[in-house]
């Protein structure tokens, strides 16, 4: 009978036999380490996100190892959340699995039992660690067969092909729910106003900045020019891409691409337009320029630098997100005040909140009657994020509704702009709140 084992040294001219798998006492071992550690001490949160998932793990539950259950029993939120309209759970997933990693490469480096959070899932693994020579022992799925050197490219191959297919398949399950989603809160259709009518058409537009993209030199595009890279562009690009030796790399030109934080405003805005009812069409607003907006609503997307409709809309605004050349960091303006507010960053330098920008003109007219525009813009994509998912937020759209009666306003004014404090960590929205508001016209 073949066992579920491997041999490992254990010291010179002797070797010892240990289970692949860790047993339940080493399991729980592996996760009081991780809890009581330096690396998670200043996250109560993270701290029991991962005790939760492990708890179920280890009781045999993985079934309530899901988005939502996590949602409720994790980060509080309210019975009914949508899921796919707050990303919440994902983010501390995202957040927890770079941590575990932090954990083992410093302060555990030396932890024979670990934890691993695989991407795309929410149930933990407990891997053993051959410390001889650093590598992860994880025992085969199907011990009747192992798999040769040659089948391994074929593997990763098929694992990639099935990860599409359940993407794919999850992508198609999502769409089938929202076709029975219930009807928006009321509160969301007061705010978005015009926006959120059934014969809307919006127009989604996005701001795509100017980017320089690195790759094979011989890898070129039509009507664009190769440039020639840096040295110093060699070592970033193989962190993680491939490069054949000798190959050289070159920067071209390019206006189609966007940031993951406008990409999840942009999926917030369609999720509440879908809610609402209304029809949309999602646009790089270089193909559609402001005068194509004229007799539409519409949604932009993106910072006044890289778009000439925000420009255009935010340029008489009191407030709007600027350049401040004194600290090279681009900042929230507020023109009337003369004061600006500023990202703020960790000791390493990397930023840890950035600031979103909503910007409701709900006052415009054409021959159809009234229409609807709305700005989503910040310091980072995050922002623009933090900025479309605070607008799409019912339990934040009932709080503004009440700081905005404070300064005499009925409902939702027709034109104001709400400043969001977002926090951000490796590249995703952590959480976003209120900062600010301005009433620019209570009609």
């Amino acid at each position: 009978m073949l066992r579920d084992r491997f041999n490992i040294g254990c010291g010179r001219g002797t070797i010892c036999e240990l289970p692949v798998t860790p047993t339940v006492d080493e399991k729980r071992e592996a996760l009081e380490l991780a809890l009581q550690s330096r690396t998670l001490a200043r996250s109560e949160q993270l701290r029991t996100f991962l005790r939760f998932i492990c708890e179920a793990e280890l009781q045999g539950q993985r079934h309530r190892l899901t988005e939502y259950i996590i949602g409720i029993e994790v980060l509080h939120k309210p019975e009914g959340y949508s899921p796919a309209e707050d990303s919440g759970v994902r983010t501390r997933a995202y957040e927890l699995r770079h941590k575990l990693e932090t954990l083992y490469a410093s302060e555990l480096r030396d932890s024979e039992v670990r934890i691993v959070l695989p991407k795309g899932a929410y149930s933990p693994q407990f891997i053993r660690v051959d410390n001889s020579n650093g590598q992860l022992q994880v025992a085969p799925p199907n011990p009747l067969s192992k798999p040769s050197a040659a089948s391994g490219w074929s593997g990763r191959l098929i694992l990639g092909m099935c990860l599409a297919a359940a993407a794919l398949g999850s992508a198609i399950t999502y769409l089938a729910l929202r076709v029975g989603k219930p009807a928006a809160d009321p509160i969301v259709r007061e705010a978005w106003g015009p926006l959120g009518r059934t014969d809307a058409d919006v127009m989604i537009c996005a701001a795509t900045p100017l980017h320089l993209v690195v790759g094979p030199a011989s890898h070129q595009a039509a009507g664009s020019n190769t440039y020639p890279a840096p040295p110093e562009t060699y070592p970033l690009f193989r962190q993680h891409r491939p490069l054949e030796p000798g190959a050289e790399l070159g920067l071209i030109f390019t206006d189609n691409v966007l940031g993951i934080g406008t990409m999840n405003g942009i999926i917030s805005a369609v999720n509440t337009l879908r809610s609402l009812g209304a029809s949309y069409q999602v646009l790089p607003e270089r193909i559609t320029p402001i005068s194509a907006l004229r007799n539409h609503s519409a949604i932009l997307f993106g910072a006044p630098v890289d778009s000439t409709a925000i420009t255009s809309v935010l340029e008489k605004a009191p407030l709007t997100v600027d350049y401040e050349s004194s600290i090279r960091e681009f900042v929230i303006r507020d023109r009337d005040k003369r004061q600006t507010l500023a990202p703020s960053k960790d000791t390493s330098g990397e930023f840890v909140d950035v600031y979103g920008l909503v910007t409701v003109m709900n006052n415009r007219e054409s021959e159809r009657g009234k229409l609807g525009l709305v700005v989503f813009s910040g310091i980072t994509s995050t922002g623009t994020q933090g900025a479309a998912e605070y607008f799409s937020s019912p339990g934040a759209l009932k709080d503004l509704r009440n700081r905005l009666a404070g300064d005499g306003a009925h409902g939702f004014p027709s034109a104001y702009q709400v400043v969001v404090k977002c926090r951000f960590a490796n590249l995703l929205l952590v959480s976003y709140e209120y900062h600010s508001h301005r009433i620019l016209d209570k009609n």
